[in-house]
């Protein structure tokens, strides 16, 4: 349980599936099945909440961006405003699909994992985890449509670079925490 606080403490972005993972296997040595349960319960919240953040500012957006198609006069901005319309719908669709999967296969997780002993418990875990990643990636990159609405072409070139940048950053691996044993003892 001292590493699981070392990952909580040292690792901002790391994922909770991992964390459950972790808490899965200590679970099963101890019978200690409490924190698993509560660390998993957070996870199925927080993605839920940002499934919901992400329809609500698609309500937003589709609202604002059909009034200002209403308003549009020739048909080239029409045609426009449609093709900016349906990219930022297909980024945040995608996205809040992403993270209700997450919590579909957690929600099946909360009954499988107190009776299953074996590694399909893990392997459902690392698929919440991919569609926890994808969620938050396309959540992102739904930013670079709503740049092109706001701000035109040159909006949604700056953004875009913001954004591959961002994932630069954001996609490396963490060093010197023992992040290699932990990979390599889970494959």
């Amino acid at each position: 349980m001292q590493m699981l606080m070392v990952l909580y403490v040292y690792i901002p972005f790391y994922t909770d599936s991992i964390i459950i993972i972790l808490q899965q296997n200590h679970s099963r040595e101890t019978e200690g099945w409490l924190y698993a349960v509560q660390t998993l319960r957070n996870a199925i919240t927080a993605q839920t909440f940002l499934a919901s953040t992400v329809l609500s500012l698609l309500t937003l957006i589709t609202g604002k961006v059909w009034d200002i198609l209403r308003s549009a006069s020739s048909k080239w901005e029409r045609r426009l405003l449609i093709i900016q319309l349906l990219s930022i719908s297909a980024t945040m669709l995608f996205s809040a699909n992403q993270f209700l999967q997450g919590v579909r296969l957690m929600t099946h997780l909360g009954f499988m994992f107190p009776v299953k002993n074996d590694s399909k418990v893990d392997n459902i875990m690392r698929k919440t985890e991919s569609c926890q990643w994808l969620g938050l990636r396309a959540m992102y990159l739904s930013l670079a449509p709503i740049a092109w609405v706001i701000g035109g072409s040159r909006a949604f070139f700056a953004t875009s670079l913001a954004l591959i940048s961002f994932f630069r950053q954001l996609d490396k691996k963490p060093d010197g925490l023992g992040y290699e044993e932990f990979q390599a003892s889970y494959i």
